[in-house]
């Protein structure tokens, strides 16, 4: 594979907002099946749903998907993780949601008791569902 030298551009990463942010008031996040959750080959993808009922998915990044699969990490933690413009290899844009920038302790989830703040957020082992 021969080199391919151009201009180098350095792109500024492009935050959308927390997790919570996005979802705004009366919205839930959970992992998008279980079956992702569970192939440890894959990143874990997190459905974002709006109180509307409209919603999206993002991707976690290596480290985020590897902590909520070892129960490092709580669904519920991930509403103050932020989520970022990626730019892929090939070009695409995709939407990660990352580690705390420069943080090595996980920020606590600040529960107000309003209305508009997350439900608890049941943890569960994918393979106690699994039939043998």
């Amino acid at each position: 594979m021969a080199l391919n030298f151009k201009n180098y551009e350095r792109a500024e990463r492009v935050s959308l907002g927390t997790i919570a942010n996005l979802a705004g008031a009366g919205g839930k996040i959970k992992p998008v099946s279980l079956a992702n959750f569970a192939d440890e080959s894959k990143r874990v993808v997190i459905l974002i749903t709006q109180k509307s009922g409209e919603s999206d998915t993002v991707t976690c990044s290596p480290e985020v998907s590897k902590r909520l699969r070892s129960k490092e990490l709580r669904i519920s933690q991930l509403a103050t993780f932020e989520v970022i413009e990626q730019l892929t290899l090939s070009g695409e844009i995709m939407n990660l949601v990352i580690m705390p920038t420069g943080a090595s302790a996980i920020p606590d989830y600040e529960i107000t008791g309003k209305e508009e703040s997350f439900a608890p957020v049941t943890t569960f082992n994918a393979e106690e569902l699994i039939v043998f």
